[in-house]
């Protein structure tokens, strides 16, 4: 079954999003919470395989890309997949990286469109049930980040923002 996650698990998950080698002190202090309640909570998103695996992205794996748009199933070995996209029609659309292209023959490809490099786009990851640290409302959108003495508060307009600014002593915004 697919839960909901709680709003401490979102947070959670925004702090791995960013550095995935962050200690659990280090999130435990950033989300102003016991170094146990980290740990729980990390241990519930590993456990329910929310988290699927934590990753060492190269500046190079972002570069010589191929898109193939392909017909039925994909046949592509999963060793060259960086990602697979099922469409509604049926089709696919595979991202490989360019020099794996020559290894594979007898597909039924419909379009081929080779990219020079990822220009952006990194996934920030589906976010539901922040809440503002200011006035309790649900984040709909980017949350505006105020950091202040390594802590992390999440507001969810200017307004809210302005007021955590003037609460919290010597912040930092993001």
């Amino acid at each position: 079954m697919n839960r909901n996650l709680s709003d401490l698990e979102q947070r959670l998950l925004a702090i791995l999003r960013d550095n995935s080698r962050k200690s659990i002190s280090d999130i435990a202090v950033e989300l102003d919470i016991s170094r146990t309640t980290a740990k729980k909570a990390l241990d519930s998103l590993l456990e329910s395989g929310r988290i699927k695996s934590f990753t060492v992205q190269l500046n190079d794996d972002e570069k010589d890309l191929v898109m193939l748009h392909m017909d039925g199933p994909n046949p592509v070995p999963s060793r060259y997949i960086l990602e697979d996209f099922e469409l509604i029609d049926g089709t696919h659309i595979v991202v490989i990286h360019y020099e794996n292209l020559v290894k594979l023959n007898g597909l039924r490809i419909i379009d081929v469109k080779i990219a020079k490099r990822k220009m952006g786009g990194e996934s920030p990851g589906r976010t539901m049930h922040i809440h503002c640290d200011l006035c309790g409302n649900d984040i709909h959108g980017e949350p505006i980040l105020v950091k202040s003495k390594g802590k992390t508060y999440y507001a969810c307009c200017p307004g809210c923002e302005s007021t955590l600014r003037k609460r919290i002593p010597m912040v930092e915004t993001q």
